[in-house]
């Protein structure tokens, strides 16, 4: 029987975690992969365990069989080919442990058979009651879990995707045949691991996926574009969800997903942890953990089992109350979710106008660093009188800390009745963070935003304060493309990029803008544009993808400014003619003249490539901006 017919015909029941059970088990902190070779017989009675709890199935202990949780701290000092020999090594280690565990189960079950036999015999009665099949098949999934990524320094890609190779190939040289990708946020990695799998082997591969109480990964995916992402992927056999939540938040996502015919996979954690003397400590709960892990079993799903938290109690009263049962059947006649394409943006009168043809206006303002908003608030009065139709509000930039720019939004739009668009830097929030900002800002009104990867920590500031980066501006904009299918769809959230096109390689930001369209992006805006030939580079832009690009203008207020602008501000080119039209003994007045020409100059020059103007505000000079907008009237 294969294992597509056999995950058919009835629900398995995979082992529990074997990473929390070892630590608890053992009282030990380290990563139970680094005993696969050193101490098996811990691993190997950890397996036993569960197959006599009734595991159908147990997962290799190869979850972190990397470089990084191999070598730790020596990692840059160990050559890459001795690296993946380690990593080789330990996986078959790995291997060869479960398959240990698995016979040694499967000759002391045939024992035990004989035994009753004779017993039975000696008796004269028939009886089975209570017993294990002597021709139990316990299967192995050799278990691969993300390869850290964040410390290789400047690893390329396909030393990672080199590491994921060798890790499948230890399994399919040991005879495994069922390859679990567990734990992973997005199948960027996957895909080119499981094409490499199929190319070489028969081997049924799973992916399973971690999200979050709401349905998304850390990468910002959402169920159901990984869904459909492994329906249609001709390498992938079945998906699965585990870790990152209870049993009852991973019922409730999957009632609302549609998984065709699929295998399915899910087992959730225990529960949320508790923090003990910095312990993540997972407290009993396995009756709770069972019934809910059977409400899964009852949607339809072909294997059940537990992840964080669980161990083999658990395991033996889910076999009891979900295993060796019939698949349920799937409900078939659930409402498609709204299609990304149907996605209207009917009540936003920004993305109408912009989508209309007509010249957008929008200025930009930093929120004040000392909590004092009379002058945002007063030059946020005198854009919308001079014609401005949306007001953004910076995200701190450059790395310091400035007023919120979701709650100044929110303030400014309650103030003046005009529309208003906070920018969200990915750097300083993490997750769960950006995501409440977002639903804060829906409250009250907010309908665009901009995304930005944000600018690094100040190098001064960086041993007291840390980046966050769980999104860059991708991932963010996908994250919100899933909350506008699924909260948002009566009246969608609109969300623009940067466009960086001081970039020496043009073409490569082309290819970076797509993937943001791709991901929902209705607009991008520029830094602000000085020179003919900048002004050339979004023709050249605007000719290879169709988008809307608003322009960046900002008038520079003094020969200082104009200098630092040019020698201290990455990505903007300020050419030396603009320089050469300022003085350094100029009065305040005599230099704000000259920004505003220059500005007005580059505006009209702009007039037949832009989808419309965003105006940076330099030191809240809000009256150089109407005065820009006047020279610009027809």
């Amino acid at each position: 029987m294969d294992l597509h017919t056999l995950f058919q015909s009835r629900c398995l029941v995979t082992d529990g975690a074997l990473g929390t059970y070892y630590r608890e088990k053992y009282g030990v902190q380290k990563a139970p992969e680094l005993d696969n070779l050193t101490a098996p017989e811990r691993i190997k009675a950890i397996h036993r365990e569960y197959i006599e709890a009734g595991a159908d199935i147990i997962r290799t202990n190869s979850f972190a069989s990397n470089a990084e949780t191999l070598f730790g701290d020596r990692l840059p000092e160990i050559a890459r080919e001795d690296q993946l020999t380690k990593v080789y090594e330990n996986v078959r280690a790995a291997c060869l442990i479960a398959q240990s565990a698995v016979k040694s189960t499967e000759i002391q079950a045939a024992r035990s058979a004989a035994k009753n036999a004779e017993t039975r015999h000696a008796q004269g009665t028939a009886d089975h009651a209570g017993e294990e099949p002597a021709d139990r098949e316990i299967l192995i999934a050799g278990d691969i879990g993300p390869v850290p990524e964040k410390n290789r320094n400047g690893e390329k890609d396909a030393d990672i995707a080199g590491e994921y190779r060798t890790i499948a190939k230890a399994f399919l040289d040991s005879g495994i045949r069922l390859i679990w990708f567990e734990t992973f946020s997005d199948f960027d990695r996957i895909l080119p691991a499981a094409e490499w799998i199929k190319e070489n082997s028969d081997a049924f591969v799973m992916a399973s996926f971690s999200v979050n109480m709401y349905g998304y990964t850390g990468s910002g995916s959402s169920m159901r574009d990984l869904i459909r992402t492994a329906q249609e992927s001709s390498v992938i056999d079945g998906i699965g969800f585990n870790c990152g939540t209870g049993p009852s938040h991973l019922c409730r996502l999957m009632k609302r997903q549609n998984f065709g015919d699929m295998i399915v996979s899910a087992a959730p954690n225990a529960g949320y942890a508790d923090r003990i003397e910095n312990r993540m400590v997972y407290r009993d709960n396995s009756g709770y953990f069972c019934a809910s892990a059977k409400e899964i079993a009852d949607l339809g799903v072909n294997i059940i089992g537990g992840c964080c938290g669980t161990n083999p109690s658990y395991i033996r009263k889910l076999k009891a109350a979900a295993g060796n049962r019939p698949v349920a059947r799937r409900l078939s006649d659930r409402p498609e979710q709204r299609a990304e394409s149907e996605i209207r943006y009917d009540n936003n009168p920004f993305i109408r106008k912009l989508y209309s043809g007509e010249k957008v206006i929008i200025a930009e303002l930093d929120p004040p660093f000392d909590g004092n908003d009379r002058k945002m608030s007063a030059a946020a009065a005198r854009l919308k009188e001079a014609g401005v139709e949306m007001i953004t509000f910076s995200d701190s930039p450059m790395g310091k800390m400035r007023a919120s720019s979701v709650t100044s939004a929110i303030k400014t739009a309650g103030e003046l009745q005009i529309e208003t668009m906070p920018h969200m830097a990915c750097r300083d929030r993490n997750a769960i963070g950006m995501g409440a900002e977002i639903l804060g800002a829906y409250m009250n009104g907010i309908r665009n935003f901009l995304f930005v990867t944000g600018d690094p920590v100040p190098s001064g500031d960086r041993g007291s304060m840390k980046p966050v980066f769980d999104y860059n501006s991708v991932t963010l904009m996908n994250y919100v493309r899933q909350m506008n299918r699924e909260y948002f769809s009566e009246d969608p959230v609109a969300y623009g990029g940067a466009l960086n096109y001081g970039r020496k390689n043009i073409d490569a930001e082309i290819r970076r803008m797509e993937k943001k369209c791709q991901a929902g992006a209705s607009f991008f805006l520029t830094q602000p544009i000085y020179s003919d030939e900048d002004i050339e580079k979004i023709r050249y832009i605007k000719s290879r993808i169709d988008t809307k690009i608003l322009c960046g203008i900002m008038p520079l207020v003094s020969y200082r400014n104009a200098l630092f602008m040019k020698n201290e501000i990455a990505g903007i080119h300020v050419p030396d003619e603009v320089i050469a039209q300022y003085r350094s003994d100029m009065s305040r007045e005599e230099a704000q003249a000259a920004g505003v020409r220059i500005a007005a100059r580059i505006a009209e020059q702009l007039r037949d490539v832009a989808d419309g103007y965003y105006f940076m505000v330099p030191f809240n000079r809000a009256d150089m901006i109407a005065e820009i907008l006047e020279k610009l009237k027809p």
